[in-house]
């Protein structure tokens, strides 16, 4: 990882040879950046990364809560893109794929549950909550096993690289849950994180 430290900055210089060893430097670049109380500045040579200015931003956020919160806000926002751009449920009459094949009479897909009832956001067939990160990041073992498709909670490098073991358990299990109840989670389970 090629950096300088200069006027309360830690200045990064990335190019296309260095930009993946970079990124998995992650957690060093934030216990240097939050322990010296330092702004993190990119510099690129020849190629750009979305993936390190969503940790630069993140970063350069010092309050943990309000980190916590664009972290949150950012992957919800790419999670919902990857739902309505590939709408991989397939939903048509509220019924999702898995269901016209196994139980067509089940509305709702993963929403409402044997069990478990049905997500009490879930109103008309439409969620009213729209913030669950536990829901979006959800995919069933028939859209795994059928069309290959599943998310993993480290596929998302805020996750992955500023959260710790406990808190991305809450994250990936806090269904039907609200945001303001998921970050009270968050912040009480945190502590260091070892890289």
């Amino acid at each position: 990882m090629n950096y300088k430290i200069d006027n309360n900055k830690l200045i990064l210089f990335v190019n296309k040879d260095n930009i993946d060893k970079t990124i998995s430097k992650t957690k060093k670049l934030i216990r240097l950046c939050d322990k010296k109380n330092l702004e993190l500045v990119i510099e690129y040579d020849g190629v750009k990364s979305e993936d390190l200015d969503m940790i630069k931003t993140a970063i350069n956020i010092k309050n943990r809560e309000d980190r916590y919160n664009y972290i949150y806000d950012t992957v919800c926002k790419i999670l919902d893109d990857r739902i309505c751009n590939e709408n991989y449920c397939e939903f048509e009459n509220d019924v999702c794929i898995r269901f016209r094949k196994e139980n067509p009479n089940h509305k709702n897909g993963c929403c409402e549950w044997k069990g478990r009832g049905k997500c009490k956001y879930l109103i008309d067939s439409v969620c009213t909550m729209k913030t669950c990160m536990a829901c979006k990041l959800f995919t069933c073992p028939f859209l795994y096993k059928e069309k290959g498709i599943r998310q993993r909670i480290n596929d998302y490098v805020l996750i992955k690289y500023f959260f710790n073991k406990n808190q991305k358990y809450i994250l990936e299990c806090s269904f039907w849950t609200p945001k303001e109840i998921v970050m009270k989670r968050l912040l009480a389970n945190n502590f260091n994180i070892k890289e």
